[in-house]
């Protein structure tokens, strides 16, 4: 499944009873269906027929290969056989990860859910089994031979890098077996702690009652600054209940991941999950040292917000605080967000309207925050049906009209990887060009909105940017330092709560320095991040920061030349999982090893924090 969680996204609470909740039926009739029964009974047999292959036709690492028409005529069927597979498997997770995201007090899908991993577990065999095999001969004569490798060219010249870094078949086997009840065993508790615990507690203006902690990041978006701040000490209360917990599953996921990595021929892990994120550690390089540039800008913005909320400075809990520049804080119903989204796309394309109207009808969207559903925001695809589905906790604010457009891109990105008929291996795309289509929705709507506004409403809408932006570029930052010290010292032993939150907090005060009071920072932010808790995606945190200015310079280009910018979007899009960044950047003219072009996207936001300056001084 491919999940691209808006992580930065927590709303405010808003009525739920017109708020509509995702359908599933299309995907199957029900768990109890024959029809779902009949796909477990594939899946199974899919695999059990892969497995036989794989061990008849010695599908295995090997030396001194050479590809020959037989050698050719087995990868043919052996990439075929692997993409019915991942097919079936996806479709089946997606259909329960869209009971579990949105109930995690329901029995039967978790059960059924965690009769899946096993599955995953062979799955990742005959996957790390296909991929030392690819790697065992010349990509380019292996393309130039069969004909399914030239449809999958990337695939296969991946697997080159790749093959070199595995263990042997007997190794990685007992890995993929011990995963479900290793890493991704501690990954399923902290995710459970957290959608299930609880605090009681008394709020100002509020009955006593027990709060969930997505219940208690939302209150921390509202306009009581008494409420905000006792939200916030009862969040940090609420983690602590479970902060051993969180602790022993961060030092034993970040114990894993090094130990293999190293293993794998890795020098850290972070050289993994560039490589995973298909960019260089030069990108990366000019990515943050651009942003680093720009820290004084937006710690302008947090300094120009406090003054609107007549603070000296901000603390944690006033990152997220609404302003009220007269008449109350504007709110949104269901029906004004989606209207307002469907009219900024059609603004750019009808097909791009066309496609946020299908999933709106169609009820591919939950919408309304609950307890036992999942916080924030993704999108996943459902590869069986070519359908997508959307999640989000709507609280009716400007940020969630924001969410709700980025959202909307992931599936939009997912619908021309449809409609260009991308096989799976085609369609799996890493993090960084995730967020591609996201942000250049959401762009479109906060230029859309931007054009029509009076000085009031342009300050709110540059504030909800200026935050998701200061989120992205200075708390992402924060995050990626904390997980490097993590590993560094993680290395040498287990760390303490104690050492954690001090990582956390000198991570905070590195990035977002004196725009934040040094007692109100967030010590716990470690473990109520879910990013954190992987073994499949470690610095779980540098891609969205990619994706936003890949997206921001994308924008830029569209803006420059829109008609030819349009006939190329939608099968780059098509394309994002068939190559690496830095080529599918450069057929817009994009070279992302270039710091200039990531000062370039960065512009905007010095230009908005001036505006932002401007109109606080005036309105304020």
């Amino acid at each position: 499944m491919q999940d691209s969680d808006k992580e930065r996204r927590d709303v405010t609470h808003t009525s739920t009873e017109t708020l509509p909740h995702w359908q599933l039926d299309s995907i199957f009739p029900g768990l109890d269906s024959p029809e779902f029964d009949l796909a477990k009974t594939e899946l199974r047999t899919r695999l059990e027929l892969l497995e036989t292959f794989i061990d008849d036709r010695d599908i295995r690492a090997r030396s001194g290969a050479r590809v020959t028409p037989d050698v050719a005529a087995l990868c043919d069927e052996l990439l075929s056989r692997v993409n019915d597979l991942y097919r079936t498997f996806s479709t089946l997770n997606a259909y329960l990860s869209g009971f579990v995201a949105t109930d995690a007090f329901n029995d039967q899908a978790r059960a059924e859910a965690s009769a899946l991993r096993p599955l995953a577990s062979r799955l990742s065999v005959v996957s790390k089994r296909t991929t030392a095999w690819l790697g065992s001969f010349d990509p380019d004569a292996l393309i130039a031979e069969s004909e399914v490798a030239r449809e999958h060219a990337y695939t296969v010249r991946k697997s080159a890098l790749e093959a070199m870094r595995l263990l042997s078949d007997e190794a990685e086997a007992v890995v993929s077996g011990l995963e479900p009840t290793a890493g991704s065993a501690w990954a399923r508790l902290h995710s459970d702690l957290v959608s299930r615990t609880t605090i009681r507690t008394l709020l100002p203006g509020r009955d006593n009652a027990d709060y969930t902690l997505s219940e208690l990041r939302n209150l921390q978006s509202e306009p009581d600054r008494d409420l905000r701040r006792a939200a916030y000490d009862a969040e940090i209360s609420l983690l602590a209940q479970n902060d051993v917990s969180f602790a022993a599953a961060m030092n034993s996921i970040k114990g894993q991941v090094d130990e293999l990595s190293g293993r794998r021929g890795w020098a850290r892990p972070l050289d993994e999950a560039l490589f995973a994120n298909a960019i260089t550690a030069g990108s990366l390089a000019a990515l943050q040292q651009a942003c680093r540039e720009r820290f004084p800008v937006l710690r302008r913005y947090l300094g120009a917000k406090a003054a609107l909320l007549g603070l000296d400075r901000l603390a944690w809990y006033d990152l997220r605080a609404p302003l009220d520049l007269g008449g109350g804080v504007r709110r949104y119903s269901w029906d004004e967000a989606q209207a307002l989204v469907i009219g900024a796309f059609g603004r750019y394309s009808d097909k791009l309207a066309d496609y946020a109207k299908q999933t709106f009808a169609a009820g591919w969207i939950d919408v309304p925050p609950r307890k036992g559903k999942r916080n924030g925001a993704f999108c996943m695809p459902v590869l069986g049906v070519k359908e997508s589905r959307i999640m989000l906790n709507f609280g009716g604010q400007l940020d969630d009209v924001f969410t709700l457009a980025h959202e909307l891109g992931h599936g939009y990105h997912n619908a021309c990887q449809f409609e260009a008929e991308r096989t799976p291996l085609q369609k799996s795309t890493p993090m960084t060009l995730a967020e591609t289509a996201s942000i250049f929705c959401e762009t479109i709507v906060v230029n859309a909105l931007l054009e029509r506004a009076d000085d009031r409403e342009t300050l709110a809408i540059l504030e909800q940017d200026l935050l998701s932006t200061t989120q992205l570029v200075i708390d992402i930052d924060s995050r990626f330092r904390f997980e490097q010290t993590v590993f560094e010292r993680r290395r040498e032993r287990e760390l303490s709560i104690d050492e954690l939150n001090g990582i956390m907090l000198d991570a905070q005060a590195e990035t977002y320095g004196d725009a934040l009071e040094a007692d109100a920072r967030h010590r716990y932010m470690w473990a109520h991040k879910g990013h954190y808790y992987s073994t499949g995606r470690s610095f779980y945190n540098f891609p969205y920061t990619f994706g936003m200015l890949f997206g921001l310079g994308l924008y830029k280009r569209y803006q420059d030349e829109p008609d030819a910018f349009r006939a190329n979007y939608d099968d780059l899009l098509a394309s994002t999982g068939m190559d690496e960044a830095a080529p599918l950047a450069a057929r817009f003219g994009i070279n992302i090893e270039d710091v200039d072009f990531w000062r370039g996207a960065l512009s905007l936001a010095e230009t908005r924090v001036g505006r932002y300056e401007e109109l606080a001084g005036a309105l304020g």
